[in-house]
């Protein structure tokens, strides 16, 4: 990672944009941020004012210098020196790094103004001074000029900096506010797209046109077709054009790290409002919301939210750099949802386009009604918020689903690389590839470089005769042409592309770098590395992300490059991988791994050691680096089913790779672990129970237990209740006889939560209690957090909401000792859920909604489940039935895959009260019946007590019968293993 260090850049040669560009890429390229004033101001004061504020900010001054000296302000400038020498001089004054490049006068002539008489002097002694002061570099072209920048720049390159965002200040309305400046560099020219322009100017200009009657437009297309470039040049060219008469008009992208929807909410009502950013800070939230959407209504603004996918379930996990857009869009139903209909389908489908925040959602659904402002979204991914229950579009909102380029803008494109051909030769091709840019690219660059014939299509075609994909399924298709585009990379291109292919996530500039200079023998020189780079982006190959000076492949570029390579190829590849993460710093307290990103080298040398076929040294570092980290601190299941598939290529129930002892054992209890995480605790059940077989074949007892209290957590959640209390009443007697204190409190605390579950309170609380003191005698703060979560869970079954409430905060402040994302979710949604029952609605929603969001963030369904219940309530109190049953909707998919029958059940009690409430006394009948019999689990006394009991009453009250269902019949099952408790766990013992 490159330390991202704000740079100056004072020129007299940057006149021209290919210079410009250059030296802006050039600074980019080493994760630097280049910063230098675009416009003159009005005033002399304030351009000087201007100029040396920047010089300020900046850690480097690169000094660009030509045939001119600069403007020379008239006033304040007792020296008569222009603002690029005064820049100069207060670089030499704050003693920052300072970069010197002069243009040879073997430069090509360029149409530049050359200074002539007293300006002609001051620029031949500034010039002197220059190269009297520093080492200078001199330039013969644009190019060589950036080959310098990267040497020169790469020297002062540090150690990484976590700072991988920036947002511009905000101006006074109506200048355009556009927020992140630097997301913009990152968007290509747009080609074609004359249609979508006019559906835009026509949304907010033509009264005649169905689309002018909504708000909200969503511009939706997977990666790659050029949704951000369509609105970026309508929202800079076309819409001041079309909209004259704007209050102001603002640009949100939320693909920065800081991009909150809380940060532009904030941002956005100090911009409408022109209040000062501190002073708007300090309005509560929701005041903050209501103000926004007040202002918006009444005056009439521009808002653009770009990459609005990230606020979504689908790309708001700590992966969503690493997911596909195709098997999302089909996971989602999105390509069925199209503008005739563009909010088409059904409720399971679309759970992964809701948002993550529900707060963001009800966001959007109240700007649909704003009489005066428009809202633009680009996504990935149409937002499901923006449908009804029906699964119509809501009112006020219209979508446009952009498809491939049009055959004109596709042939131009073509054109654009200098590439030849018919268009009756090159129609059909483009159709057959969906007229899908990154491949028209890739291709049009690969004739353009053919050296025989360079951009004649005819020519390669005769030239390349197996180059034919009409007769290829469409995702073959892509993949033939594919080949094709790299046939022409040359080795040292071939090789940077085949390092990247093997990263799992992104790779950082200083990454890449470190892995093909030097001895690797692929680069000789960073400006070498950066021709590469900047061919393997202009064919449309690579993908750089500029502000995070991060680089990825498509997907299907990836499988091409990878599926291409040999196997000696692969190993050579993963063993460079492996000796360049091996050496990283290792992370040894999981506690201090804030996100994945931290944890990359070590799941990247994971992945290239299991490519090595080195088994046993990638479950070392799995158990070392990435196990503890993921399931304590990031409860990141889903990234941990993940890999552990690397493990076990034939599933679960066969051997896994390696034959390091124990390896088996404890890579199946990870795996049943992130499939807990991941809310499958179904799925996690028959794993545990194969861990702790294996663990009791191997004598070890130790992990015999761990693996007794897992089951026993992932039955009670899958509704099994009677093996739930049989297993940990087994690790309870064990820890007993070998005087395991720890195990003993761990096995108390999960006995008293199977009970209190059940219904059996004066033991539950008990054994509770008991956990609670040998936890705190053994000074175990963390146990006494998860104790305290079991206590106020038990106090909220009973109703007992201040209660639930205490214990609730005390988990919270024991979370902080392990800092532990699972304890932080469950401690905010019981005390919210506390405070709901106190009737205060406000600290309810705010502890609810975070515990939601932050449960979602970490794909917790075992969280995020109960929470929608709870805000379901509150949202039903407040009197918001459609957005309780919205809630309620996003619960029934969760609660069926886990399954999560006592969430499942509360769900359905509080729909049957719903119903009850309507009127709707058939339907509250049948929602009843379905709590009645998803809560009856073992049948009592092993059932969900507190949902049978709400069950049976709604039915009585609406007199329904109650189902018919099988008694508890111990044959069933293995004997429950009897277990001597002290006598101090049997106080006050009772049924209920």
């Amino acid at each position: 990672m490159s330390h991202h260090a704000d740079v100056m850049i004072s020129s007299t040669a940057l006149d021209l944009p290919v210079h410009r560009k250059e030296v802006m890429e050039a600074c980019l390229r080493q994760g630097m941020f280049p910063k230098m004033m675009e416009h003159l101001p009005a005033s002399d004061a304030e351009a000087i004012s201007t100029s040396i504020r920047l010089v300020n900010e900046a850690e480097i001054y690169v000094g660009v210098f030509a045939n001119r000296y600069g403007y020379i302000p008239q006033r304040q400038n007792p020296r008569q020196i222009s603002i690029t020498e005064m820049e100069y001089g207060r670089a030499i004054e704050r003693g920052i790094s300072r970069l010197i490049f002069v243009m040879d006068d073997s430069h090509p002539p360029v149409t530049q103004t050359v200074e002539v008489g007293q300006t002609a002097d001051k620029l031949k002694a500034f010039k002197e001074r220059l190269q009297t002061e520093n080492i200078v570099n001199f330039f013969s072209s644009p190019a060589d000029l950036r080959g310098h920048v990267i040497n020169s720049l790469s020297q002062l390159r540090k150690p990484e900096l976590e700072s991988l965002h920036y947002i511009s200040e905000i101006p006074a309305a109506p200048t355009p506010y556009i927020a992140h400046p630097y997301t913009l560099l990152q968007t290509h020219a747009l080609v074609g797209r004359r249609a979508e322009l006019k559906l835009l100017s026509d949304w907010v200009s033509s009264t005649d046109a169905d689309i002018f009657r909504a708000p909200i437009l969503s511009v939706v297309a997977v990666g790659g077709l050029g949704k951000s470039a369509l609105t970026w040049k309508w929202f800079s060219d076309i819409a001041p054009q079309v909209l004259p008469q704007l209050a102001g008009q603002m640009w949100w992208s939320f693909y920065e790290s800081d991009a909150s929807f809380d940060n532009f909410v904030t941002r956005a009502l100090a911009y409408v409002s022109g209040r000062p950013l501190a002073e708007v800070r300090h309005i509560p939230q929701p005041d903050r919301e209501a103000k926004l959407l007040a202002k918006l209504d009444r005056e009439p603004y521009l808002i653009v939210m770009d990459g609005f996918e990230r606020e979504l379930l689908a790309y708001s996990r700590m992966d969503a750099a690493h997911l596909s857009d195709e098997d999302l869009d089909r996971e989602t139903a999105n390509s069925v949802a199209r503008p005739s209909d563009p909010a088409r389908s059904s409720a399971g489908e679309h759970r992964l386009r809701k948002t993550a925040d529900p707060r963001v959602g009800a966001f959007l659904r109240k700007l649909t009604s704003s009489r005066s402002s428009r809202i633009l979204i680009s996504t990935r991914l149409y937002p499901a918020d923006l449908q009804s229950l029906t699964e119509e579009p809501l009112p006020g909102c219209a979508a446009k689903f952009l498809e491939g380029l049009s055959d004109y803008a596709s042939i131009n494109l073509w054109r654009s690389f200098k590439g030849s051909g018919s268009t009756d030769t090159l129609g059909p091709l483009f159709r057959r590839l969906g007229n899908h840019p990154l491949l028209i690219q890739a291709l049009a660059s690969e004739v353009a470089r053919y050296r025989k014939a360079p951009g004649d299509f005819d020519r390669w075609q005769r030239d390349h005769p197996d180059f034919d994909p009409f007769h290829l399924p469409l995702v073959q298709a892509k993949s033939h042409v594919l080949e094709f585009a790299l046939k022409g990379l040359d080795q040292t291109s071939r090789r940077v592309l085949e390092t990247i292919a093997a990263f799992r996530m992104p790779a950082g500039y200083e990454t890449i770098s470190a892995l093909v200079l030097g001895q690797s023998g692929v680069c000789s020189t960073e400006s070498e590395l950066d021709l590469v780079l900047a061919e393997l982006e202009d064919r449309g190959l690579l993908g750089w992300d500029k502000r995070a000076n991060r680089y990825d492949l498509h997907p299907i570029v990836r499988g091409v490059v990878w599926s291409g390579l040999g196997i000696d190829r692969r190993q050579q590849v993963y063993s460079r991988l492996n000796t360049y993460f091996e050496a990283i710093p290792l992370v040894l307290d999981p506690l201090e791994v804030k996100n994945l990103d931290e944890l990359a080298p070590a799941i990247e040398r994971y992945s290239a050691l299991i490519g090595l076929e080195r088994f046993d040294d990638a479950f070392l570092v799995f158990r070392d680096r990435i196990s503890q980290a993921t399931l304590r601190r990031l409860s990141a299941g889903r990234q941990r089913v993940e890999l552990l598939g690397m493990f076990f290529p034939d599933g679960p129930d066969a051997d896994p790779r390696g034959h390091y002892p124990g390896a088996h054992a404890f890579m199946l209890n990870a795996l049943a672990a992130g499939h807990q995480l991941s809310g499958q605790p179904g799925r996690a059940t028959p794993m545990f129970q194969r861990y702790v077989e294996l663990s009791m074949q191997a004598d070890d007892d130790r992990s015999a237990l761990t693996g007794l209290c897992n089951l026993s957590d992932a039955l009670r959640l899958s509704g099994q209740f009677y093996k739930a209390e049989a297993a940990v009443r087994r690790a309870l007697r064990v820890n007993q006889e070998l005087r395991a204190n720890f195990g003993k409190a761990v096995s108390l605390q999960l006995l008293g939560l199977v009970l209190g579950v059940s219904g059996r309170v004066l033991k539950s609380k008990s054994y509770l209690l008991r956990a609670l003191r040998i936890f705190a005698s053994l000074s175990q703060s963390p146990g006494e957090g998860v104790v305290s979560i079991s206590l106020a869970q038990l106090a909220l079954w009973r109703g007992l909401y201040d209660e639930a409430g205490g214990f609730a905060r005390v988990a919270w402040e024991k979370a902080q000792v392990r800092n532990n994302e699972r304890d932080f979710i469950v401690s905010a949604r019981l005390h919210g859920t506390a405070e709901l029952g106190l009737n205060h609605w406000t600290k309810a929603n705010e502890l609810l909604h975070q515990a939601l969001t932050r449960a979602r963030a970490v794909n917790d369904a075992e969280n995020e489940a109960p929470a929608l219940v709870a805000l379901a309530v509150l949202s039903k109190r407040q009197g918001e039935m459609t957005l309780a049953r919205e809630f309620l909707e996003n619960v029934w998919e969760i609660a069926e895959r886990g399954p999560y029958p006592i969430d499942h059940t509360n769900a359905l009690n509080l729909l049957a009260q719903m119903e009850r409430d309507s009127g709707n006394t058939d339907a509250a009948a049948e929602a009843a019946t379905k709590a009645y019999r998803l809560s009856w689990c073992d049948g009592p006394p092993f059932s969900y007590y507190w949902g049978l009991e709400a069950a049976r009453k709604h039915l009585c009250e609406l007199g329904a019968p109650e189902p018919e269902l099988p008694a508890f019949d111990p044959s069933k099952f293995e004997p429950m293993p009897e277990v001597e408790i002290d006598p101090a766990d049997e106080l006050n013992a009772g049924a209920h």
